[in-house]
């Protein structure tokens, strides 16, 4: 089911936002030239927020060990590892996110 994460509005492309939905810590992604995504907010390597990451509208670097992420989400500067998507669809000048049967990828 698809809940509100937050308004379109507060998204800029090439920047992300941190947004909670269903009690789930996530990022709301926007790559330069591409559309917004949604990912888990945690950092798989270590479970740190993903919060004060720095993001280049391109890559995402977690701030606590400099593991690197593209826009699909891939590390590449790391273990191999993804960060989970959520789907997202804006409807109304809201962007949705559905939680159901997603859960965020961790490294043991």
């Amino acid at each position: 089911m698809y809940t509100k994460a937050c308004d379109e509005s507060e998204l800029k492309e090439g920047k992300y936002e941190v947004v909670a939905v269903n009690r789930t810590l996530m990022l709301v992604v926007w790559p330069t030239g591409a559309q917004p995504r949604a990912f888990q907010g945690m950092c798989p390597h270590a479970r740190e927020p993903l919060a004060d990451a720095r993001f280049d509208g391109k890559i995402l670097t977690c701030a606590h060990h400099d593991w690197e992420f593209d826009s699909n989400g891939a590390c590449i500067k790391g273990k191999h590892c993804t960060l989970a998507e959520y789907p997202l669809k804006i409807e109304n000048g809201e962007v949705l996110i559905d939680t159901d049967g997603v859960s965020a990828n961790y490294l043991n």
